[in-house]
């Protein structure tokens, strides 16, 4: 299916389809759940999935393979040692009430799966990545986090999290995807060696940094009842210095104890 005789790769509806998102993503008709679901960038992944399945459109697969290696390194950096829980606390405040086992589920699926599929579909095609759909990747990637809260960091939209960590596994996983393809299709160790390593590395330097889960845990705390400076404003209101500073104190003592 081809939509313009001049469009060899067929972009149109993909691009239809991004503008489609991003206008609806903030209707007020919406229940909150969708209007969360349609701002993350994963579930726009998995639009364009089904719409290249549904349109039979192959020629996709190399570009999406590596925007969903750099979506399931990005997670599994930014969200290590436990803060995807927070995450799961986030659905269960939107209505989604999911068991941990459910929510590990839906998370491979999502994340995992759809790097696995195009995997099987590259290799045994013997279909090799060409390099600028690295470049094609990291355009959507970044177009869409400015578009939606205009920085890199989306910790508002998720939960708090090690958002360069998380971009830089976002990079590493793209960077490598072409690599992980070749490794496998020319069945070289050195290619799949290099890739293992930019495939880690991001996730090792959140998984095994000691006072990451500390850090972010506090913050998640901080975000679910109000800024800080919010409740300085608050309370200095009605007391003197010294005791909204005592108050002060207080807030971040039970606000830390929360988040250990």
């Amino acid at each position: 299916y081809q939509v313009f005789r001049h469009d060899p790769m067929n972009l149109f509806p993909g691009v239809m389809l991004m503008f489609l998102l991003g206008g609806i993503k903030d209707s007020k008709s919406l229940p909150p759940l969708i209007r969360w679901q349609l701002n993350t960038y994963t579930n726009w992944n998995l639009a364009l999935i089904f719409l290249g399945q549904a349109l039979r459109q192959p020629q996709w697969d190399p570009f999406l393979c590596v925007n969903s290696f750099g979506i399931l390194l990005g997670f599994r950096t930014g969200f290590s040692q436990g803060l995807s829980e927070n995450l799961r606390k986030k659905f269960k405040a939107l209505g989604m009430d999911l068991s941990r086992t459910t929510f590990t589920l839906a998370d491979h699926m999502v994340h995992t799966v759809p790097v696995l599929f195009f995997l099987y579909r590259l290799v045994t095609a013997k279909r090799r990545i060409p390099n600028i759909n690295v470049m094609y990747a990291t355009i959507l990637a970044t177009w869409f986090a400015f578009r939606q809260q205009a920085k890199l960091d989306s910790s508002s939209l998720y939960v708090p999290h090690p958002w360069r960590r998380a971009w830089l596994g976002i990079m590493c996983g793209m960077c490598a995807a072409p690599i992980v393809v070749d490794s496998l299709i020319l069945k070289s160790a050195p290619k799949a060696l290099i890739a293992l390593v930019a495939l880690l590395a991001p996730y090792f330097s959140t998984k095994l940094d000691p006072n990451l889960r500390r850090k972010y845990m506090f913050e998640y705390a901080v975000a679910c009842v109000g800024k800080p400076e919010d409740t300085q404003r608050k309370v200095s209101a009605d007391l003197t210095e010294e005791q909204a500073a005592k108050a002060m104190r207080r807030v971040h003592s039970d606000l830390f104890a929360k988040a250990a």
